[in-house]
């Protein structure tokens, strides 16, 4: 009896392994539809404003935009998740990333895109921390890694993740160039379907039963709505005030972002169901510095996908394919950076992966600086290899410190929050970029950039070293 009970339970793992797995690579097939929206549109910028009569600087709203609501949304949906159950969510979101992504190729308007664009960005905020919680839900149950999200599942989305962001732009300059503008968005249709149809076929319905009722009284109770508002104010007036200073700083508006930040913190340490749980993180200080270090790690990387690609369009006269070709060697020691990071994580620790990709970000950004206009190919494209290498190596060690540091029954929430951050510092990047770029990119202005990502890296490359911080 024994031993056929024993059976029954080896073999039921077996299962769960094998749903986990397909459950893998689902999540990163739509988790890297982020990263991919948001990196594609940056050659695409160009044609974009000639078409809506308007100028570059106000392309950047598309940018703006997206991120701002991928801020907002990430840990809403990530709540939701873990409230309402990882599977209905993540459903919900796929299905309107490919409606607003089609309505957006008949945008009649530039505000009508922008908005389309955000409730595009607001959908897929439901994917990646949804997908998370499945995952976790899947761990605890098949009994594995100690009910903990394997570090080979967070190294495949973090891969995932990484060559999608660095793709983006590739695939976003042959889209532009064989096709036109409006493609960026069509294309996450049938990317969108083939996910749909690998849910519904592999991931069984009891792995993700929503743990809550739709009422509006748990709405209200467990969402936890003046912190949302309190939240979206304060990122609403920091990027109004980022924007602002271009053409003159607009002070009281970072005063009432500042004064809405304050009330945020004091709401969030009394209530009892916080939108963002301040209190834990006062008390767990190396997952704050995830976020942190996070939030600063993308700001370096959008600055460079945000940057280069003007100054080698606008300046070097390279096309939208060609830009999206030279941005290849970043992909490709990303692609190889992530598959090292995974043994370097298993044998050792997430913190030496961070440590040694902080190296290569501290080099890469470093030669960035001794760019010029004549600059040759060869130089560029090595430069790039190496700025690559940490876009593998410290984002799968954050990723892991992630869902090693946050409570196992708020995977969702710790997801969103996670994503929230690097909008965070991908809002950052745009405004600088927005700010510094005003007008034609310039040899002068790449250099004003790469001199404060370099500055940024060093940052958090001592910051790295502190085993009280990671």
């Amino acid at each position: 009896m024994n031993d056929q009970l024993a059976a029954f339970h080896s073999i039921n793992r077996l299962k769960m392994t094998s749903t986990a797995r397909k459950m893998t690579g689902i999540v990163a097939m739509a988790a890297m539809l982020n990263p991919l929206n948001s990196s594609m549109i940056s050659v695409a910028l160009l044609k974009i404003a000639p078409y809506y009569q308007i100028s570059i600087a106000q392309t950047s709203w598309l940018i703006l935009g997206y991120f701002l609501m991928t801020a907002i949304g990430q840990p809403v949906m990530g709540k939701l998740a873990d409230l309402y159950g990882p599977r209905r969510i993540f459903s919900a979101g796929l299905i309107f990333v490919a409606l607003f992504s089609l309505l957006s190729v008949w945008a009649p308007s530039f505000g009508w895109l922008v908005a389309l664009r955000i409730l595009q960005s607001f959908s897929n905020t439901a994917l990646f921390p949804a997908g998370m919680a499945m995952l976790q839900a899947s761990a605890a149950a098949a009994g594995t890694n100690d009910g903990k999200i394997p570090v080979s599942a967070t190294g495949m989305i973090s891969f995932t993740n990484n060559i999608t962001a660095a793709l983006g732009p590739v695939i976003g300059g042959f889209l532009v160039y064989f096709i036109d503008w409006r493609s960026i968005f069509w294309i996450n249709v049938p990317i969108v379907m083939l996910i749909m149809t690998l849910f519904r076929l592999w991931i069984p319905r009891e792995q993700s039963s929503a743990v809550a009722g739709w009422s509006v009284v748990s709405w209200r109770s467990q969402l936890d709505i003046p912190g949302i508002l309190l939240f979206s104010s304060t990122l609403f007036g920091l990027m109004y005030f980022l924007q602002s200073m271009k053409n003159g700083p607009i002070w009281w508006m970072l005063i009432a972002a500042a004064s809405s930040f304050s009330v945020l913190i004091g709401y969030e340490l009394r209530s009892e169901n916080p939108f963002i749980n301040v209190r834990f993180l006062k008390s767990n200080l190396k997952l704050l510095m995830v976020y942190v270090q996070y939030a600063g790690t993308s700001f370096v990387y959008y600055c460079i996908l945000y940057g280069l690609p003007l100054w080698l369009q606008q300046l070097r006269g390279y096309s939208a394919k060609e830009t999206g070709l030279i941005l290849l060697p970043m992909l490709v020691s990303g692609i190889v950076a992530t598959q090292v990071a995974v043994p370097i994580i298993s044998r050792y620790t997430y913190r030496r992966s961070i440590v040694i990709g902080y190296m290569f970000l501290v080099l890469g950004t470093a030669l960035l600086l001794l760019v010029k206009s004549d600059t040759t190919l060869t130089w560029l494209l090595a430069v790039l290899a190496i700025l690559g290498i940490p876009n593998g190596l410290a984002n799968v060690g954050w990723q892991t410190a992630l869902f090693t540091l946050a409570k196992p029954g708020e995977t969702g929430a710790a997801s969103g929050l996670f994503l929230t951050f690097r909008s965070l510092g991908s809002i950052l990047a745009t405004s600088l970029i927005g700010a510094v770029f005003s007008g034609k990119a310039t040899t002068g202005s790449l250099n004003e950039v790469a001199a404060v990502i370099f500055a940024a890296s060093l940052i958090m490359a001592a910051t790295s070293f502190s085993r009280k911080l990671v």
